[in-house]
């Protein structure tokens, strides 16, 4: 059992977002073929597929770092930083391939967005908590 109330609110945010991170990256891998024709007419599905293998990773991360007492304090600073990189790169995909996008596709990208936006709220709420700081 996973006694998640003794637990802090990054290392949960952390087991929050391995799971998210593995059942999506499954997903993406599982029906890329289907979703690359869904965001966009020109994308491969490889792209989608290759977007896939990088959530289980960073799934993987997330939940090895949760492990026995929650993260380090570089755990927290690479995942804040991976979250903060993933919304720059989808605002560039937003600007630069707009016009390559199906309308589902752009939704998906924002409904990302917001997803990976929830997490980096709840893992700089959960750092300050815990008392990391941002590195200087």
């Amino acid at each position: 059992m996973l006694a998640l109330s003794h637990r802090s609110l990054l290392n949960k945010a952390f087991l929050a977002d391995g799971i998210v991170s593995l059942v999506a990256g499954t997903v993406l891998i599982v029906d890329a073929a289907p979703l690359a024709s869904l965001v966009s007419p020109v994308i491969a599905p490889g792209v989608i597929g290759l977007l896939g293998t990088g959530l289980l990773l960073w799934g993987a991360f997330h939940l090895v770092s949760a492990r026995k007492g929650g993260p380090s304090a570089p755990a927290a600073r690479i995942s804040i930083a991976g979250d903060i990189l993933w919304q720059v790169a989808s605002l560039a995909i937003l600007a630069l391939a707009y016009a390559s996008l199906t309308a589902i596709g752009i939704g998906l990208i924002v409904a990302a967005m917001v997803g990976v936006a929830d997490f980096l709220f709840l893992k700089l709420k959960g750092a300050a908590q815990v008392g990391i700081r941002p590195a200087t």
